[in-house]
């Protein structure tokens, strides 16, 4: 028995953590409903904040520390749903006291940043309950603490087994990170203005579902730019369901007839994974679609509190080529192990998993709302697992930012993605809402059309 093992399972340490478990509790019990904001406090904030980092926030989202499940009290007292959920991090929602309990226990540990020198067991307890559940091929993994440095460390090793071949094949409208070379590579001009462009990547239109020749169009023009530099290309980095380019999703046969071109090429095969991870009805999208024995290299971050990437034994790079002094703090490798748990062990995946269950009644409940407000107010619904989007109108950008920012005031926050059409998106916390959640955000949703008409 260490010091340190007596300690947190000692009587006084359980007792301390009981009683504030029972106080956050006590305080979130009281936050059951929506309540609008009451006073200025809010936009000082976030004016306050955008002086400080040179621009505005979105909308002033400044959380007070408690919360409920999809509902979340801000800084004014103010009370909204959470649908975008920090883009895709708050998959439990806000105040879950399972995860404030783990937080407790790592945030009491004498080390708040393992690196990738000297770590305590949490990272080494996360990592292996990720490589479990990703299984083989994947056999080793490295953390980051942000998913761009996650899809810097994939080129990385890529690169490494590749050279001198270290060009990247993305699809139209991908987004990858923000870092110089992830938004050289993201097909985004907005993302890299100013910026020295490396034109590192070459270009694949992503399924149109529109066009029954969809497929065979993104075939050929891989194998259009593999004919013109088939010794420069590193490899293909795969968006399985493009997140900020609108959310967009493929069929299998689409990935699998574009991946077999890469592995008759010898490219490499990268599942960008930043944001699907834990969301689509399987812990990783490429499972869901049945791809697993094809991908080299996946990175995964967001709702998992922290960022890996994972390869297989082929591409584990030489020692010195990744490193880092930072690879998670120790409650973010805690809880983010504890969150992979509960996704298992609470049947969140599979056809009738909670995510499935949660995909019907939101399509269901959208697809009503389309049938009362018409096809011209609200359309191109997507629903896939707890990602959702839908047009507002003819998908203007700013018509779609007038109704996030209406719908804020009502009640609900969300954001927008998509490259024209825009649309209107929500990340929902599928460990927390509830149907009845959902419908009484619907309803506000449906008054903000109504809002936006008068």
């Amino acid at each position: 028995m260490t010091v340190a093992t007596n300690l947190f399972k000692g009587t006084s340490f359980l007792r301390a953590k009981r009683d504030t478990l029972l106080a956050i509790k006590k305080a979130q019990s009281t936050l059951t409903s929506v309540k609008k904001s009451s006073s200025s406090v809010l936009a000082q904030a976030a004016k306050e904040l955008g002086e400080l980092r040179g621009r505005s926030l979105f909308y002033p989202a400044l959380f007070s520390g408690v919360g409920n499940g999809s509902l979340v009290e801000l800084i004014d007292g103010s009370v909204k749903y959470d649908f975008i959920t920090g883009i895709g991090t708050h998959f439990f929602g806000h105040s879950d006291l399972d995860l404030i309990g783990v937080a407790l226990e790592a945030a009491s540990k004498n080390v708040v940043m393992q690196g990738n020198l000297q770590a305590n067991t949490e990272l080494k307890d996360f990592l292996e309950t990720l490589l479990s559940l990703a299984g083989p091929p994947l056999k080793y993994g490295w953390l980051a603490t942000s998913g761009t440095d996650a899809n810097e460390n994939a080129l990385k090793v890529i690169r490494h087994k590749k050279t001198p071949a270290y060009k990247v094949v993305a699809f139209k409208n991908c987004f990858h990170g923000r870092t110089l070379i992830m938004a050289d590579i993201t097909d985004q001009d907005a993302y890299r203005k100013g910026l020295h462009r490396y034109q590192d990547a070459y270009y694949v239109p992503f399924f149109d579902p529109k066009d029954p020749h969809s497929i065979e169009k993104s075939e050929a023009a891989l194998k259009e730019i593999l004919s013109q530099h088939t010794a420069d290309i590193a490899c293909f980095v795969f968006e399985l369901i493009q997140g900020e380019g609108g959310f967009h999703p493929a069929p299998p046969e689409f990935f699998k007839r574009l991946m077999d071109i890469c592995r008759q090429a010898n490219i490499a095969i990268w599942v960008d994974e930043i944001q699907t991870v834990g969301r689509t009805g399987e812990l990783f999208a490429f499972q869901k679609l049945g791809l697993k024995d094809t991908v080299d290299v996946a990175t995964v971050g967001k709702m998992l509190q922290n960022c890996a990437t994972l390869y297989t034994e082929h591409y584990n790079p030489e020692a010195g080529l990744l490193a880092g002094t930072f690879a998670g703090s120790t409650i973010s490798l805690a809880v983010g192990k504890r969150i992979l748990e509960r996704l298992k062990e609470e049947k969140f995946f599979g056809k009738n998993g909670k995510i499935a269950q949660i995909e019907k009644w939101v399509f269901s409940g959208l697809k009503n709302l389309q049938k009362e407000v018409g096809e011209e107010t609200l359309s191109n619904i997507g629903v896939l697992g707890t990602m959702v989007s839908f047009q507002f109108r003819k998908g203007d950008l700013e018509e779609t930012k007038k109704f996030i920012l209406n719908l804020f005031e009502e009640g609900v926050m969300t954001f927008y993605c998509g490259r024209g059409p825009y649309k209107v998106r929500f990340l929902l916390p599928g460990g927390a809402i509830t149907q009845k959640d959902f419908e009484k955000a619907l309803s506000l949703v449906k008054k903000t059309i109504h809002r936006m008409e008068s």
